[in-house]
This record gives structure tokens, sequence and C-alpha cells, in this order.
């Protein structure tokens, strides 16, 4: 871990435009095509944890639960991705893990889904070994579990879960026979040690998407008065793990509306996929404008 953090942060001494330019080579050599993915908010609010960022969290005052998602709203928004070039398809739930029973009604979507063709993520928390392996035979493909940030700055995000907790839930995943899907949350007032701390990780892990979230601070919680990230280091920090991830697709998320138009560029800088549609708590982008920007820098759509 020690050299691999080392290895990260020398990269910070790199020029900003060089390591976008080598970010865009690896990627390009992996996959010159774009990922495109989007989540359904499938179980929301009175979260148990307390995730200082989480406007679902009971601790900031979510104490009333949504809806579950029904098969046939889930079915409706797969074949609305599939038709729109999107290929992978997330349920993500609020809470600590799924009960059995709750696992039953996901497995169960779940399976309807994989007859639809579109690629399978699930988000549901620290699930058990036996629970990842249902998952995996009910036709999902990838776990998703973020570690957040690095080991030097998690007990600032979050004291009810441990971030060890979360790695070895990637790694019962990966053994069930699950890929991996992991990044983080920054912009939460961590430095440049805490970043590399967490890229290590998950270089460790061999993770196979990671995630790049950006803070958008939300009314009510902890963080709702930390000012936003430049998007140089948004964009550096893309760059980055793609450099020391050549195998995984780096993909923005939540928050990237911060980049703004720098969204292109990091796309010609490594980033190899995007989040797409509704993010959970705050506001994403339209599909029809993402492909719109794609298709205006001459790049393709990966599809299922």
């Amino acid at each position: 871990m020690i050299d691999h953090v080392q290895e990260i942060m020398g990269l910070l001494e790199v020029d900003l435009d060089e390591l976008l330019t080598r970010a865009d080579g690896i990627r390009r050599k992996r996959n010159s095509a774009v990922e495109l993915c989007s989540i359904v908010n499938a179980k929301s609010g009175a979260c148990s944890e307390d995730c200082a960022f989480c406007a679902q969290s009971s601790f900031w005052g979510s104490s009333s639960k949504g809806e579950v998602v029904s098969k046939g709203r889930a079915l409706e928004v797969a074949y609305r991705c599939l038709e729109s070039g999107i290929s992978r398809l997330s349920l993500v739930t609020a809470g600590r893990a799924l009960s059995d029973k709750e696992l039953d009604l996901f497995c169960g979507i779940y399976e309807a889904l994989a007859k639809t063709g579109i690629g399978l993520c699930g988000s549901h928390g620290l699930l058990s070994e036996a629970q990842l392996s249902r998952l995996f035979s009910s036709g999902v493909s990838r776990y998703h579990c973020n570690l957040e940030t690095g080991r030097g700055f998690f007990h600032r995000v979050c004291t009810t879960h441990s971030l060890e907790e979360k790695i070895e839930t990637l790694k019962v995943a990966r053994g069930v026979g699950l890929e991996l899907c992991s990044g983080g949350l920054w912009g939460m007032g961590e430095d440049e040690l805490h970043r590399a701390e967490m890229v290590a990780s998950l270089m460790e892990l061999q993770v196979d998407s990671v995630p790049i979230n950006c803070l958008i601070p939300i009314k009510g919680t902890p963080m709702e008065a930390v000012s936003p990230l430049d998007p140089d280091v948004i964009l550096r920090w893309g760059a980055i793990a793609q450099i020391v991830m050549p195998w995984a697709t780096i993909r923005y998320a939540g928050g990237r509306s911060l980049l703004g138009e720098n969204v292109i560029r990091g796309l010609n800088g490594g980033i190899g996929g995007l989040l797409t549609g509704d993010y959970l708590t705050t506001s994403g982008s339209t599909v029809e404008g993402d492909l719109a920007m794609i298709d205006s820098i001459g790049l393709s759509l990966i599809v299922s």
C-alpha cells in the first residue's frame, strides 16, 4: 500500500495536460468507446448509517422510507435505457444492507431485468457471501460499494461502518464471481494524500469500474458548507486513476456538473464511462445531452 501511495503522489508533479494525454492513450488502447450506465433509486430514505454527505441518512432528518421500486417500473427503465444506448443499469438501495426478505424481492426483479439483455449492477450495502451469491445467480454481474475516501479520512465521513467492512464486502463479491465497481466522493475536505490512499486501495482490489463522484453539498448534512473542488483537481485525479489502473473503466458519476464543459476534456483524458440520468439525491444530466456530447467529439458507445 505504501509503495502505491507514493507512486500515486508522484503523479501530482506531472503537468495536467501531460497526465490527460497519457490517460487518454491508456483508455483508447483498452477501448475507445464510452460506457453509459444509469441507476434506479430502488429503496430510499431512513438510512441507519451516518455518512456525513448523504441526505438519506436518518441522522440528518430523513426518517421516512420511500417506496420500493416495482418490477414493472424497473423493467420500464431498463427498456428505456437500452433504447437510449445505456448498457448497464443498477438498482440502488439505502441502508446498511438488505434483509433476506428484501433480497428475495430484488432477486426477482433482477431475474426479470436479466432477460432484457442489459448489464446489471447491484448496490445494496454490506451483504453477506450468501446474499452476494444469490445476486450473482439472479443475473447481476457487477457489485457496487464505494470506498468513498482514503483510510486517513474515512472516520470524518462515517462512524457506523468502517472502510474495512466495505473492502471485505468487495472481496467477498469478487469471490462469488461478481465484477467490482467502487470509487469515491471527492471534495469532502480530504487532501491529496487521502485521495491517493483511496486510489491505492482500489488498485489493490483490482476494481473493474471506478465511479468518480464530486460532492454537491446538501443542506442539513454535516458537509453542507464545504466548498466545491476546482475542476482541474477532478480532471487530474480521473487521469491518475486511469494511469495506475489501466484495466479499469474510470467514469464520471454524481456531481459531474461541477466540471461543466470540462467533462469533454475528461473524456479526452482517460474517462471511459458516464453515469447518466438521475443521481439519487442530486440532479443528473440528460441522456440526450450526453449522447450529443459524446457524438460531438467523435466517440462511440459501448453497447450491451
